[in-house]
């Protein structure tokens, strides 16, 4: 289960994400009487934790304004909203997390609960929660199309829609790629979840994942299960138990994140094989005025980009071998019928025209 604040009654309010400059003074704004305040408690190096104020302590909220934190700096959150009157309209939520500007839609139930503890950690945003039975929407506005969600939900109970790709894994890993169609994610029953939420640029160079190409397998619960418990563990961390200085926490916390991307789209096929693949479809299909790089990679499923990436590992491009097998085919076809008009046999192996083969016979000769 997850922790809760457990300080004071009623429902907590997430405050608004906090500035980036280190030398404003703290601020005191009043905040409805209807529900505690959150104070914001900075521990270096641009540590921030926020807890719950119980009543008692006067209705106001403390924001201060902490230096930018770092990929190693953590802004920890724990809140809860109880009823559905405070879920429908939990606008905090959708303050924090500014790049995934998450609300929710539905709510059936009136007497209902939201438990949710978050961390933030530059580009990375991780979160234990445990949503009721609802619905909720994210709308993809222009600051959040690039990012990536990777969801491990307990049970079956948690339905994720979008006229995007999403990678659905027995219906309890799910991976939502960068985009721009709105997402619906909608709870049958409540449901405890982890899920992470991470920049597209975060995944490059040796971390990149493809998500045109997704693994035949389901990822194993062996590789899984220690990953998401690391993100529990994370999203349950208290400030007096994280150490003053740099630590290599964030750092690692991001490296889980990009684990569990990468686990749950799966290992796509060997590049060998794609390759293996565009030339049978060249061999096959070259006498085809519309076989085209683009045409290829709709017909094996995969990104332009990743046939390019096949074929440039063999030292080649998609243009040389379409061209070197319609010349070859070209001619063959001469050869083994000399009274061809040459106008014919140009047809036949690919090219059109009489004039795209003579093209192609001056570049095969100058390369």
């Amino acid at each position: 289960m997850l922790s809760s604040p457990g300080t004071g009654e009623g429902t907590v309010r997430l405050c608004p994400r906090f500035p980036t400059q280190a030398k404003d003074p703290i601020r005191v704004d009043t905040a409805p009487p209807s529900s505690p305040a959150l104070r914001a408690v900075s521990f270096p190096p641009g540590i921030v934790k926020m807890v719950a104020i119980p009543r008692n302590e006067g209705d106001r909220v403390l924001r201060r304004r902490s230096e930018a934190i770092g990929r190693t700096g953590l802004e920890l959150a724990k809140f809860r909203a109880a009823g559905k009157a405070d879920l429908l309209a939990l606008r905090p939520l959708t303050s924090y997390m500014a790049s995934a500007n998450i609300q929710f839609s539905e709510v059936p139930e009136e007497s209902t609960e939201l438990r949710a503890n978050l961390v933030r950690i530059g580009q990375f945003l991780f979160a234990h929660v445990r949503l009721p039975a609802s619905t909720v929407v994210w709308p993809r506005d222009e600051a959040s199309h690039k990012r990536v969600v990777v969801i491990a939900a307990e049970g079956t109970g948690l339905e994720i829609h979008s006229d995007s790709p999403i990678v659905d894994r027995r219906s309890s890993w799910f991976v939502v790629p960068p985009g721009t169609d709105p997402v619906t994610f909608r709870a049958s029953e409540a449901t405890e979840l982890v899920f992470v939420s991470l920049d597209e640029t975060e995944l490059v160079g040796e971390r990149q994942v493809e998500f045109e190409r997704i693994g035949d397998e389901d990822p194993a619960d062996s590789v899984l299960r220690p990953l998401i418990s690391f993100v529990k563990s994370l999203c349950a961390i208290e400030p007096r138990s994280i150490e003053t200085g740099v630590s290599p926490l964030g750092d690692a916390a991001c490296e889980v994140g990009r684990a569990l991307v990468a686990a749950v789209v799966g290992e796509p096929p060997r590049r060998a094989e794609v390759f293996d693949e565009v030339m049978r479809i060249v061999l096959q299909d070259y006498s085809s005025p519309h076989l085209s790089l683009p045409a290829v990679a709709r017909a094996l499923g995969i990104s332009v980009r990743t046939v390019q990436s096949s074929l440039s590992a063999h030292g080649t491009t998609f243009s040389d071998e379409l061209r070197t097998v319609r010349l070859k085919a070209a001619s063959e076809l001469r050869a083994q019928n000399p009274h061809l008009l040459l106008a014919d046999v140009a047809k036949l192996a690919g090219f059109g025209t009489r004039q795209s083969l003579y093209r192609a016979m001056r570049k095969k000769s100058h390369s």
